[in-house]
């Protein structure tokens, strides 16, 4: 086990593993570079294999983040976290160590983690929503999707709505005030990390395939974004961002994503965690994915 601490010269080996083993949704060179946030450092641990996670530590080294799930095939998976959970706690590298893994890798890891390793309390669970867009008809006709239809039309008829490449938007400010007034109206104990969105805008989208800003009377008001998912004939939906300026706003942007996804031939996507089932609840999706997050030490 090898750790290297300069993500951005070992670009070409990170993205190798990725190509041979990745599986999920985060599985991306360039967003895992858009997550470290004050003096936070990436640090990729590769294995004899090829098999890698992608780390995040804090400046004093006291903790860890593996982010997203092993980058290795199956039945590895769980063995290299443990092999990188004893090196670290062993020589001191690291004191605590937070995973977020999907229901079934959380259930084989909690039952071969050694009893020297102590792992806390599930922080929270998200759901993962996979949709069959086979299912799913943009034109919203018939009453299965009369609410959803209602809802685009009257979007439609009183605003002007415009969809641009955000790759080619010019004013990345109001894409960042997007990004800050989402932040700032999210409710409750819902924990809104905005830090990668920002990191995103400013890299210009970079590593995603599909990336698009939303006019509404001239003025941008939501972002989507994503890329396909390694090894896979999956979308991910990494990005569907609103400003919450406009009644319908959040149900006519997520409805352009899927359309639009459709429309460029995608069977697929998987729309990313959330801790509830998502409003659009006329859509079917084909199995829900969830994700665990624990804290070890």
């Amino acid at each position: 086990m090898i750790f290297f601490d300069d993500t951005s010269q070992e670009r070409p080996r990170i993205e190798k593993c990725i190509k041979k083993f990745g599986y999920a949704p985060e599985h991306n060179f360039e967003w895992y570079q858009c997550q470290p946030k004050n003096l936070e450092k990436n640090v990729f641990v590769e294995f004899k294999d090829g098999s890698g996670l992608l780390t995040i530590e804090t400046p004093d080294k006291k903790e860890s983040c593996v982010f997203s799930d092993p980058i290795a095939p199956p039945l590895r998976r769980s063995k290299i976290l443990i092999e990188y959970l004893n090196k670290s706690f062993k020589s001191k590298r690291i004191l605590k160590a937070k995973l977020e893994l999907e229901n079934e890798l959380y259930k084989i890891f909690i039952k071969d983690l050694p009893k020297n390793i102590k792992a806390m309390r599930i922080r929270y669970t998200l759901t993962w929503p996979i949709y069959e867009l086979d299912d799913f008809e943009p034109a919203l006709s018939g009453n299965r999707w009369k609410s959803l239809r209602k809802i685009k039309n009257r979007f439609y008829k009183e605003h002007s709505v415009e969809i641009l490449d955000a790759k080619k938007y010019e004013n990345k400010k109001d894409l960042h005030d997007i990004i800050d007034v989402w932040r700032k109206n999210r409710g409750g104990k819902d924990r809104a990390y905005h830090h990668e969105y920002h990191e995103l805008i400013e890299k210009n989208f970079s590593g995603t395939t599909e990336a698009r800003v939303f006019l509404a009377n001239g003025i941008a008001r939501g972002i989507n974004a994503g890329w396909l998912i390694p090894n896979s004939d999956k979308f991910y939906g990494a990005i569907g961002i609103h400003d919450y300026s406009l009644p319908g706003l959040g149900d006519t942007l997520y409805l352009e994503d899927l359309a639009w996804l459709k429309s460029k031939g995608y069977k697929q996507v998987n729309m990313g965690g959330e801790k509830k089932r998502l409003q659009i609840s006329k859509i079917n999706f084909i199995q829900n994915l969830f994700t665990k997050r624990i804290y070890l030490m």
